[in-house]
């Protein structure tokens, strides 16, 4: 037998069912929504960093692809292979005339061929001042010319003057196909 409940009682009874309701709609519904938002907040916050990198990485891209093509242009073959060697050593003559040096043998090696670039190779012989052919190695392995220097042999022989040195080299500079 139940009896009726006073209205004090009821009072509190409903006031716990709100309770109860409340507690059970916020673990329910509202806790796990909340933790949905700072979930896809934190989501949206990281996808939004990836993004700025990948921003920041398509912007080096682009300089790169600037820097790419200017050199694609530099070392790009535009022509024949014999074309190409007669250019490389009228360079070297160019800048030999320029330092005042004499050349004493000048020849083209075999191009090295691969499947990417042809590599070019020179051979030659000079005579002067030690410095003269250090400064001279140097110009032709900065801007615009940029050789590299595949063998060096420096003899100072029987010369009477400390500094006159005869050195032979082979030059090489590689092309994109």
């Amino acid at each position: 037998m139940i009896r009726r409940l006073t209205k004090r009682e009821r009072a509190i009874f409903i006031l716990c069912v709100i309770m109860a309701g409340i507690y059970i709609g916020y673990n329910l519904v509202v806790r796990p929504v909340r933790e949905a938002f700072l979930r896809i907040d934190r989501d949206i916050g990281a996808g939004q960093r990836r993004l700025a990198k990948t921003f920041q990485e398509i912007r080096k891209a682009g300089s790169l692809d600037k820097t790419f093509q200017f050199y694609e242009q530099k070392f790009k073959q535009s022509r024949s292979n014999e074309e190409t060697m007669a250019s490389i050593l009228a360079e070297i003559e160019g800048v030999s005339t320029r330092m005042n040096l004499q050349i004493a043998n000048l020849s083209p090696k075999r191009v090295r061929e691969s499947e990417l670039y042809n590599r070019f190779s020179v051979s030659l012989t000079i005579d002067g001042n030690f410095v003269d052919i250090l400064e001279f190695l140097h110009i032709l392995q900065s801007e615009p010319h940029l050789f590299d220097v595949e063998e060096a042999r420096f003899d100072k022989g029987m010369r009477a003057e400390a500094t006159s040195v005869k050195a032979s080299l082979v030059l090489g500079k590689s092309f994109i196909h």
